[in-house]
């Protein structure tokens, strides 16, 4: 009897499990679906998973009336130099504190933690009235910078990743006359590339992401990010008569997040999983 309540209880669990699953996947297959539909008949009766004659005409009129290729360059360029600029910064911090010994060292981190618990949309009117002071409204240079300074969490990441490389490593390269320099390029670095590939993919995500902040920033249509420029469909075409290139746009935002995900996947596993080979 207790077996077959364990049966149940497993196939009710999966039959659950599933029903959850098909409800978050229905939008996403809806909207794949609906950016190879025409546009004409998207919004019929009939629902279909898959078209039953596929077009590419909603992203060529998408294209048409706004400049989707500039947006996805603009999301791919903000995107990349925030990522980059956020793992400048946090990679070598994240040495500092794990590798290194410097008075005030507990107290800075514990501060850089700290930063974590600030809500982000607080810092939004002083900032912005920062861009405008240095006349820097309606430039990517408003876009990236601001958004690179919030890196607690890629700090506190970094030093629990060099934290958990064997000291005798970097003990025997001070011994061989290694440099702190040397001792993180060749040492901490190669050692931490999973990591740092992790990190690479949730700043991106991130910074993909961004909206309010690029609303109050970017005004030219031509410097506008997909995420900030797909509002555009709704004020200037119509929810009703444009779901066919809104959907085609959608879709063209989140096939690059999607790629560096899979491409990336094997370093977020190495990295969230440590040791997971040498059981």
């Amino acid at each position: 009897m207790n077996n077959f309540g364990s049966k149940l209880h497993r196939l009710l669990l999966h039959i659950a499990l599933l029903a959850i699953c098909i409800v978050t996947v229905f939008p996403l297959v809806w909207m794949v679906s609906a950016a190879f539909t025409p546009n004409e008949i998207i919004m019929s009766k009939s629902v279909r998973l898959w078209p039953e004659d596929p077009t590419l005409s909603n992203f060529t009129a998408a294209a048409s009336r706004h400049p989707i290729w500039m947006w996805l360059w603009n999301s791919l360029l903000t995107a990349t130099l925030i990522t980059v600029g956020k793992l400048i910064l946090a990679v070598p911090a994240g040495f500092a504190f794990g590798r290194l010994e410097f008075r005030g060292r507990q107290t800075l981190f514990w501060f850089v933690i700290a930063t974590m618990s600030f809500p982000s949309v607080l810092a939004i009117i002083p900032t912005y009235i920062a861009v405008v002071k240095l006349q820097a409204f309606n430039t990517y240079g408003a876009m990236i910078i601001p958004s690179i300074p919030y890196i607690g969490f890629y700090v506190f990441y970094m030093r629990q990743a060099f934290r958990s490389l064997p000291a005798s490593m970097f003990e025997a390269a001070r011994m061989d006359g290694s440099g702190l320099g040397r001792q993180f390029i060749e040492i901490g670095l190669p050692n931490v590339i999973p990591a740092i590939a992790a990190l690479s993919v949730i700043s991106f995500m991130g910074a993909w992401n961004i909206y309010l902040w690029g609303q109050l920033v970017l005004d030219d249509a031509f410097k506008k990010t997909l995420t900030t420029g797909i509002a555009s469909f709704a004020d200037l075409e119509g929810a009703d008569r444009a779901w066919g290139p809104l959907m085609a746009t959608s879709l063209l935002s989140i096939v690059p997040v999607l790629l560096i995900f899979l491409l990336a996947q094997r370093f977020i596993v190495d990295a969230l999983a440590p040791g997971i080979d040498d059981r």
